[in-house]
C-alpha cells in the first residue's frame, strides 16, 4: 500500500504490518487449517451451513431477518490501518463519522484482527457456545478459515434486498467468488491482485508471462513465497489451468514446474517479508508480488512494473461479514451497503490504496484530485488513474480466484508445495 503524502513513520510501520500480517495468515492458513476443522466440529453448538440451492437461502434469508430492526449501534472489527482515517488524527475515520451523522448509528470500531488465523481460534470457541463474540461485523480474508465460518454456519446470510448500492456499483469481479458464490454471506472490503513485479532496467525487455520467471537470463534474480497457497495458485496459472478447477493432477504438474524453476537455480530466495526491499534494491530483478506493493514503491520513487500475466494472475479479497450471533445485524447490513456507494468507497480508497471493489469510485478520486493541490493532488492522479488500484476490464478478465481446499486437500496440498521452498 502507498501511503499518503502526509502519512507519518508510525503510519508507513503500521501499514507495512498489515502487509505482512495478511501474507502470515495466507502462509499460515494451511498450515493449522488440517487441525482446525477437527477441533471445531467436536464442539458443541457447530451448526450446518446452509445450502446452495435458491429456494433454501431464501428461507434461511427470511428466517434470520424477519422481526430485527435497526437499534443504533454497531460493533466493527477490522484490521490495523484498514480504513479511511483524517490525516491530522488517524484516530478519527471520517466516513465512520458521516455515517452515523446520516444514520443515527454510532459506530464502536476496533482495529484488532491480527490474522485470520488468530481470530478464528479466538472468536471459534465463542461463537460455538453461541453466546456471541461481541461484534456485528467483522473483516475476514477470502481463505480457508472464511470457509470454516461458512461450513460451521457462523455467519448471517445477507439479506440482498437492503444492499441496493452493492447491487448498483459492486464491481463484478469482486462478486460470485469461489468462496462464497452468490455473496450469500461476505462482500468485499477491499481487493488486492498477484502477479509478477519487475525492474525494466535490469531485465531489459517487458515480462509478460509466468514462464519469464523460467529464462536463463533471470538466472539466481528471482523471488518467489514461502506461501503454499500463493506459490501453488500461481504455478497452476503457469501450467495453464484454472486453479478454482484444478484436479490432483494438475497440482503434481504445478508443482513439477515449481522444482524446475527451483532446481534451474532461478530463485535467489522464497520470502513473502523482503521481496519488495529486494526488488528495489536490486537484489531481484522480478518476483512475485501483490500488486499494493509496487504501488507503494513507485511512490517512493522506484520504477517498478506490475504485469497480470498471459496466462492470468491471482485476485484475493478481504471481505465483510456479519456473525450469526450480531446483535445489531440490521445496523451492520446498513453499513454494508454504505460502503458500497461510490463516494463513500472513493474516501476509503484514497487512505487504504488497495484494488477498490467499487469502479465508479475512479471517477470520484479523479474529481477529487482535480479540486486538490501540490502532493495531494499528485497522489490522488496517480490513484485514479492506477491500474494497480482500479484494473482494466482486460486485466480483469485474466484474474482467477484462489483454489478452496477442504481438510483432506489442504494435506495433500501442503504435502506437494511446502517441501519446494522448505529444502
Amino acid at each position: 500500500m502507498p501511503l499518503p503524502p502526509t502519512a507519518s513513520a508510525p503510519l508507513l510501520r503500521g501499514l507495512t504490518e498489515r502487509r505482512l500480517s495478511r501474507r502470515g495468515l495466507l502462509r499460515g492458513a494451511l498450515g493449522a487449517a488440517a487441525l482446525a476443522p477437527l477441533a471445531a466440529c467436536s464442539v458443541p453448538g457447530a451448526r450446518k451451513h446452509v445450502p446452495t440451492g435458491s429456494a433454501e437461502i431464501a428461507a434461511a434469508v427470511r428466517d434470520f431477518w424477519t422481526g430485527k430492526a435497526r437499534k443504533g449501534r454497531l460493533s466493527f472489527a477490522n484490521y490495523t490501518q484498514y480504513i479511511d482515517a483524517d490525516p491530522a488524527d488517524q484516530s478519527r475515520h471520517p466516513t465512520l463519522e458521516a455515517f452515523t451523522r446520516e444514520t443515527g448509528i454510532e459506530v464502536a470500531y476496533s482495529e484488532l484482527i491480527d490474522d485470520d488465523a488468530s481470530w478464528f481460534g479466538k472468536t471459534q470457541p465463542e461463537f460455538a457456545s453461541g453466546q456471541g463474540i461481541g461484534y456485528d461485523l467483522m473483516v475476514v480474508g477470502g481463505d480457508s478459515y472464511l470457509t470454516k465460518y461458512i461450513e460451521l454456519g457462523y455467519l448471517a446470510p445477507l439479506d440482498h434486498a437492503r444492499l441496493p448500492h452493492f447491487a448498483a456499483h459492486g464491481g463484478a469481479a469482486f462478486k460470485n467468488s469461489s468462496f462464497d458464490r452468490g455473496n450469500v454471506y461476505t462482500v468485499p472490503w477491499q481487493s488486492g491482485m498477484t502477479g509478477i513485479g519487475y525492474d525494466p532496467a535490469k531485465v531489459g525487455r517487458t515480462i509478460t508471462s509466468w514462464q519469464d520467471l523460467l529464462d536463463p537470463k533471470l538466472r539466481g534474480k528471482v523471488g518467489m513465497w514461502n506461501d503454499a497457497v500463493q506459490m501453488g495458485n500461481v504455478a497452476l496459472l503457469a501450467v495453464g489451468v484454472d486453479p478454482e478447477t484444478s484436479t490432483h493432477a494438475d497440482w503434481r504438474k504445478a508443482a513439477a514446474w515449481l522444482r524446475k524453476q527451483r532446481d534451474a537455480g532461478m530463485v535467489r530466495s522464497y520470502s513473502t517479508a523482503t521481496y519488495q526491499s529486494s526488488l528495489q534494491r536490486g537484489d531481484l530483478w522480478a518476483s512475485l508480488v501483490y500488486s499494493g506493493d509496487v504501488f507503494q514503491a513507485n511512490q517512493s520513487g522506484s520504477r517498478l512494473e506490475f504485469v497480470i500475466p498471459d496466462e492470468g494472475g491471482l485476485l484475493w479479497t478481504d471481505n465483510l461479514c456479519i456473525p450469526a450471533t450480531a446483535t445489531h445485524p440490521v445496523d451492520a447490513l446498513t453499513y454494508m451497503d454504505y460502503v458500497y456507494r461510490p463516494e463513500v468507497a472513493a474516501r476509503i480508497s484514497e487512505t487504504v490504496q488497495f484494488v477498490c471493489p467499487v469502479p465508479a469510485a475512479q471517477q470520484v478520486i479523479a474529481r477529487d484530485a482535480a479540486a486538490a493541490d501540490g502532493k495531494r493532488r499528485a497522489l490522488l492522479d496517480s490513484l485514479s488513474t492506477s491500474p494497480l488500484v482500479f484494473p482494466s476490464k482486460a486485466d480483469e478478465s485474466k484474474l482467477r480466484h484462489l483454489r478452496v481446499l477442504d481438510e483432506a486437500e489442504e494435506k495433500q496440498w501442503n504435502a506437494l508445495f511446502e517441501p519446494i521452498y522448505q529444502s
